[in-house]
Formats: structure tokens, sequence, C-alpha cells
């Protein structure tokens, strides 16, 4: 397997606390749930960065985790990566250019010992909603699923696009992050009715970049109708 190293954020202990407590509202979401797709409303709600800090997360406990990047229009996941340059990624895959072992990375964190696998999207692709939505992605995931202990989906922002929609129907369950102060609250209403109208699971919300001072969030779930809410303070812009 390929190595490669992507850039690790020192984040605020508030947030850290928080990823972890994202994860055990994950593992007591219940039996058997291994795939996970997150998405947001708009791009820049941090949706990346909290996905990755989750499967961080989950391999720090030993856990077998995988990152999966689906966004196959408008990928960062390149400016991420310190060392190593990904060859080939799902779209190289999706299309028959190589095999499934060709686009799994394994990055690794010599300090903290801690190593978990990465799927890049690969180029940008011209018909994304049909690779996405063909039997190979279907199968692989599946495939994925028994290989891994925790498979993290990337999506792109669903107000935007429709591929989280069709990737819901698939996954075990289904995360919304969502910035203060950035959607309306009616787009979040129209993004969920749109996951759930796929069959997704819809696990919860998490409230990214809070002001920790606005006493007015904290524990956050008003009238999105999910089972959890999360705040950050992370004040940093990412996809």
């Amino acid at each position: 397997m390929l190595k490669i190293k992507l850039e690790k954020k020192e984040l605020p202990f508030a947030m850290a606390e928080e990823i972890k407590n994202l994860r055990t509202g994950i593992s007591f979401s219940g039996e058997n749930l291994k795939t996970l797709l997150f998405t947001s409303c708009t791009p820049n709600e941090g949706k990346s960065t909290i996905a990755l800090e989750t499967v961080r997360s989950f391999a720090e406990l030993g856990k077998k985790a995988l990152y999966i990047d689906c966004d196959l229009r408008k990928s960062i996941f390149n400016s991420r990566v310190l060392e190593g340059r990904p060859k080939f990624g799902l779209t190289h895959f999706l299309t028959g250019q190589c095999d499934l072992e060709d686009i799994i990375y394994r990055n690794e964190d010599k300090e903290d010992a801690i190593y978990f696998d990465l799927i890049p999207a690969g180029p940008i692709s011209n018909s994304p909603t049909e690779l996405i939505a063909s039997d190979k992605f279907k199968n692989t995931l599946k495939e994925l699923r028994d290989e891994y202990d925790i498979v993290i989906i990337d999506t792109p922002p669903l107000a935007s696009v429709g591929d989280a929609a069709i990737m819901g129907a698939i996954v075990d369950g289904s995360i919304l992050v969502v910035e203060v102060g950035n959607a309306d609250y009616r787009l979040v209403q129209k993004v969920r009715d749109k996951l759930a109208a796929s069959g997704a699971r819809i696990l919860g919300v998490v409230l990214n970049k809070v002001d920790k001072s606005n006493k007015s969030y904290g524990y956050y779930k008003r009238g999105y109708g999910y089972g959890y809410g999360y705040g950050y303070g992370y004040g940093h812009s990412e996809k």
C-alpha cells in the first residue's frame, strides 16, 4: 500500500473534545454502523475537516478506518497532502483505469502512531453523478464495508448537487455539517428533506464554528429533527 502524509491540524482543545463526543455519538447510534456520509448545505462549512478528524479519532482507538473523498466535482484533497503524490483516485477506478488497491493510500502519523487509509477523488469527472450511482461504486462500498471498521465518505454540499442524496441511500448513516450563521434555516430544512427523501438514515447535525461565548447555542438541535448537535467554536474556513 502506498503511503502519503496529510497535514495535521492542531485542534483547539474544545474542538478535539467535541470530535471525541461525535465519535461516541456515532458509536452509540446503532449496531453495525460502519459506512457514514458527511455532507453540508453549502461550501466552506468545515465538512471535510470534520470528516477527516472523525476518521482520525476512530483510528486513535485502534479502529481500521477509511476516508473516501467523494467530491468528484471540486475536491481539495491534494491541497492537504504534505508528502507523497496520489497517482490514482476514485474516478480512475470507477472508469476502469486501475484496480481498487491502486487507489487506497495509508496516512501515517509516526509521532502519534496513528494510521488510517484514504481514497482520493482523483481527477474531476465530467459525469460524477453517473459514477456515484453506478453498480461498481455500490459494490465497492459493500466490499470496503466488510474490510474496515468505519468508512467515512466526504461528499459535495447537498444544496448544490445531489450526489450526497444518491449515496445516502446506500450508506448506514448520514451526518449534516452546518456552519453557524452560514446556512439559512429554510435551506437546512430543504437539505435535510432532500437527504431523507433518498432513504438516508440521518444520524444528526454537527453545528460548526460556534462562538462558545454565546450561551444561546450550546447543545443544539432546535427544529432540525436530528438526534444530536455539536458546537466546535472552530473559526478556520474549510470545504
